[in-house]
């Protein structure tokens, strides 16, 4: 998470939106897990069924979904920040 929120500063300013899932069905854990991670994107509380159209097999995932609402790409598992940064440059490109 923290390495999305990073990216998030440096990629919205772009055009890009982050939005993380948390399957942890208390709003307030999801809360205090957020302040204590320095978590300030929107965090939905998904349910088990979302996972499948999303693609998601194993938590965590990241759905890159573009501005259509297509699935671009899915990549589960951790992840560091360069991974993340190639591509987001990857999916911007395809779409300028």
């Amino acid at each position: 998470m923290p390495e999305l929120e990073a990216l998030r500063s440096t990629w919205e300013p772009r055009g890009v939106r982050f939005i993380a899932l948390s399957l942890e069905p208390d709003p307030e854990r999801v809360k205090r897990g957020a302040k204590d991670f320095g978590v300030t994107m929107p965090i939905a509380i998904a349910e088990g069924e979302v996972l499948g159209p999303l693609k998601v097999k194993q938590v965590p995932s990241t759905v890159f979904i573009d501005a259509k609402g297509v699935i671009r790409m899915t990549a589960s598992g951790e992840h560091d920040r360069r991974f993340f940064e190639r591509r987001l440059k990857q999916l911007t490109a395809e779409v300028d």
